[in-house]
């Protein structure tokens, strides 16, 4: 079993010689730095980036750490991110309890993998992470760092040392380091944008709209709306308006429209391992998006046993993802699973984006089991088969798509 450092104290007397520190420049990890420095302890930073929506600069990443004397290593993961670990949630259609996008799920297990490899690579013997225990981060980051290394030592200290935002804040505001976000705490991937802290913790409070940056008010979206074509291809986009488009660009380009049309804004309450639930917002336009007409695909492509199965697949894939366990066995089966379902996934959906709304207005594929594809085939076709008893209704699904598709 991997050893677990969970505290300050137990980090300061651990006798690590060389600690990698997964690092975005922001408040918690230039706290973590800070306290390194202050103890003469060897430490490299590290940032790993997916896509442009991070919250800091390379460059002020780079300046923040070297306040600390600590060198950074930024790896530009986006390559990976858009091949292998989106197309999975987009697969699963993966919402958090069918609130909101998932968004960390996906980028920390991929951080992760990236940093066990550079740890191995400077020969650290210890990665540490910054999520505390009201963050589910804590679990992704940790489960999927062991998962990879056995043998890495993992060091979480803000799982038992409780030390508050403010605190942090001015603590690196007298080494010199301010935040412009103050005391919200922002996390971004290019498939949302999740703010959480400060007024936010309570849900009980009103919604700060200065909070939001890539989503309008409603009040200030434009009157018309947009309507757009997107074009699936076992189950993952690849085109928009009758072009073909890469994910990484498809999703640049839907978070900027989506979010001028007010599309993609949640709020809800995320389970913790102890009970207690955190409040959390985001902003994910293009999530919004192409989960919907992901969504109306299915609806019209899977026959009713398909459709069941594979949204309780999709569930428990989800749930294992959200609680760290994307390099587990079963995660990685169903997985595979889903997106051999998704195979027959193909075909285009015309969606309309007007004031923070999603709409379906028209779809189209050739495995589509709508009435009106098939008419009096469909007629004639049944009449051969009489009604059969033995018949289920899975396979009444395959016999209508193979008859079609012969024809």
């Amino acid at each position: 079993m991997p050893q677990i450092i969970s505290s300050l104290d137990e980090l300061e007397n651990a006798g690590l010689r060389h600690v990698l520190v997964m690092y975005s420049g922001g408040v918690d990890g230039s706290y973590l730095l800070q306290w390194f420095a202050r103890r003469n302890i060897e430490v490299t930073a590290l940032q790993v980036r997916i896509g442009d929506a991070y919250e800091v600069d390379s460059d002020v990443v780079k300046w923040r750490a070297a306040k600390f004397g600590v060198s950074t290593h930024s790896i530009d993961a986006s390559h990976e991110f858009f091949t292998r670990y989106l197309p999975a949630a987009i697969h699963a259609d993966a919402y958090y309890q069918g609130q909101f996008p998932v968004s960390s799920t996906l980028t920390r297990p991929l951080m992760a993998k990236v940093a066990v490899a550079t740890a191995r690579q400077l020969g650290c013997d210890a990665v540490a992470h910054t999520a505390t225990y009201m963050q589910n981060s804590s679990l992704r980051l940790s489960a999927s760092i062991a998962a990879l290394d056995r043998e890495m030592v993992i060091a979480a200290p803000f799982l038992g040392s409780d030390v508050p935002r403010d605190v942090k804040v001015a603590s690196l505001h007298d080494a010199g380091i301010t935040f412009e976000t103050g005391i919200h705490s922002v996390d971004a991937s290019p498939w949302a944008r999740v703010i959480e802290c400060g007024s936010l913790e309570n849900p009980e409070n009103i919604l700060d709209e200065t909070v939001f940056t890539w989503t309008r008010d409603i009040d200030d979206c434009p009157d018309g709306g947009i309507e757009l074509d997107l074009a699936f291809t076992g189950g993952q986009p690849t085109e928009m308006d009758g072009k073909p488009v890469a994910l990484g660009d498809l999703v640049s380009t839907l978070n900027e429209l989506g979010g001028q049309h007010g599309v993609g804004r949640f709020s809800g309450l995320e389970d913790t391992p102890f009970g207690v639930k955190n409040h959390e917002i985001r902003e994910a336009p293009a999530a919004a998006v192409i989960t919907a007409a992901h969504r109306a695909l299915a609806n019209a492509v899977y026959g009713m046993r398909e459709h069941a199965i594979r949204t309780t697949l999709a569930q428990e894939w989800t749930n294992l993802v959200v609680h760290g366990g994307w390099y587990g066995h079963l995660a990685q089966s169903l997985s595979h699973c889903l997106a051999e379902l998704d195979e027959p996934l193909t075909g285009v959906v015309r969606l309309r984006l007007r004031r923070g709304t999603v709409q379906v207005l028209r779809l189209q594929s050739q495995h589509g089991l709508y009435y009106s594809r098939f008419g009096e085939n469909f007629h004639r076709w049944m009449r051969g088969y009489s009604y059969s008893p033995w018949l289920t209704q899975a396979t009444m699904t395959d016999a209508v798509r193979g008859e079609h598709n012969e024809q």
